[in-house]
C-alpha cells in the first residue's frame, strides 16, 4: 500500500464493462507527509500515475493505493488495472520516534 495525492480526473471516450462504477484518477506517489495543499506546501514531484477509483475521491485528497498484481484483486475477471484507490486518507498522525 501506497500514498498519492490526487491532481486530476482522466476522461475516457470508451470504457470496458470491467471498470463500470468507478473512474480513473490522476495522482502524483508521495509520502502521508508530503502534499499537503492546506498547508500552503506544493506538491510533490514526480511522475504522476493512473488509478482506478470506486470510493469517490476528488482533486487534492489524500489516498492509498495498491500497485502491481494486487490492483487487480478487486475485479471478479481479469481485468487490465495497474493502481486501484484501497481508502481514502482523511488525516495521518505521524510521531517519529528515536532509534537508540
Amino acid at each position: 500500500m501506497r500514498f498519492a495525492r490526487i491532481i486530476g480526473r482522466v476522461t475516457l471516450n470508451v470504457a470496458d464493462p470491467a471498470y463500470a462504477g468507478g473512474r480513473f484518477l490522476l495522482g502524483i506517489p508521495c509520502k502521508p507527509t508530503d502534499a499537503a495543499p492546506d498547508k500552503g506546501q506544493p506538491l510533490p514531484k514526480g511522475n504522476s500515475m493512473v488509478i482506478f477509483d470506486k470510493l469517490g475521491a476528488t482533486e487534492a485528497d489524500l489516498i492509498a493505493y495498491s500497485d502491481g498484481g494486487e490492483a487487480a484483486a478487486p475485479f471478479a475477471g481479469p481485468t487490465p488495472c495497474d493502481a486501484y484507490n484501497a481508502a481514502i486518507i482523511d488525516h495521518v498522525f505521524w510521531k517519529p520516534t528515536k532509534r537508540k
